[in-house]
C-alpha cells in the first residue's frame, strides 16, 4: 500500500506596509528604503519606493513616492507625493497634490495647487498656481493664476490676475491687475504667421 501523501501548510507572508517603521539617516547613502518614517540629514538614498513622511535636510534622493515630503536644502531628481514642500532645494520633476517651492527650484512642477516663491521652474501644470516673486517659462493652469512680482513667457488659464509682472504671451477668458504682456491672443496670431514667413523665407534661402 502507498503511503498517503503529508499535507505540508505553508505560512502565508504577513505583508505589511512598509519595511521598515522608521529609517534616520546621518552621513551616510544607502540604496532602496520603505518606511513609515525616513529623516535624512547630509546623506541619501537611491530610491524611497513607500513611505509616510519623508524629511530630507541637505541630503538627495533619487526618486521618492511619499504621503508627506519636506526637502530642505537637498536635491531630489523625481517626486510623487500628497503634499510636497521645498525649501531652499531643487527637484527636476515633482508630481503632488499640493507642493510648495520657497527659494527653490523645479523644472516640471505637476499639481493641483502648486505655489512658488522667490523660486523658478521650467513647467508649472495645475489646477491652481500662486506665484510670489518668482517665475517660469510656462505657466498653465485648469482653474486660475495669480502672480505677484514675476511671471512667465506662457501664461494660459480661464482666470489670471498679475501684479507688477508680466508674461510674453497671455491666455486667459479673464484678466486682473496691471498686466505687462507683449502678447495676447490676436498679437500671438500674427506673431505666428510672420515667424512662420520668416522661417519659410530663411528655408527658401539655404536651399538657394
Amino acid at each position: 500500500m502507498t503511503e498517503p501523501k503529508k499535507r505540508v501548510t505553508r505560512r502565508k507572508k504577513i505583508e505589511t506596509e512598509f519595511e521598515q517603521e522608521r529609517v534616520e539617516l546621518e552621513n551616510e547613502g544607502v540604496g532602496d528604503v520603505s518606511a513609515h518614517e525616513v529623516l535624512i540629514k547630509n546623506g541619501g538614498v537611491r530610491d524611497i519606493k513607500k513611505a509616510d513622511t519623508v524629511k530630507i535636510v541637505q541630503g538627495g534622493a533619487n526618486a521618492i513616492d511619499a504621503k508627506n515630503v519636506s526637502i530642505v536644502q537637498g536635491g531630489v531628481v523625481q517626486a510623487h507625493a500628497e503634499s510636497l514642500v521645498v525649501k531652499q532645494g531643487g527637484i527636476v520633476r515633482a508630481q503632488a497634490e499640493d507642493v510648495s517651492v520657497t527659494q527653490g527650484g523645479v523644472m516640471l512642477l505637476q499639481a493641483e495647487n502648486a505655489t512658488l516663491t522667490s523660486g523658478g521652474a521650467v513647467a508649472m501644470l495645475a489646477d491652481n498656481i500662486a506665484v510670489e516673486s518668482g517665475g517660469a517659462q510656462y505657466m498653465l493652469a485648469r482653474n486660475s493664476i495669480h502672480v505677484e512680482q514675476g511671471g512667465a513667457i506662457i501664461v494660459a488659464a480661464p482666470r489670471v490676475e498679475i501684479v507688477n509682472g508680466g508674461a510674453v504671451l497671455l491666455l486667459a477668458r479673464e484678466v486682473h491687475g496691471d498686466v505687462r504682456v507683449m502678447f495676447d491672443r490676436r498679437g500671438a496670431l500674427v506673431f505666428g504667421i510672420a515667424a512662420g514667413i520668416i522661417i519659410g523665407l530663411l528655408a527658401l534661402g539655404k536651399r538657394r
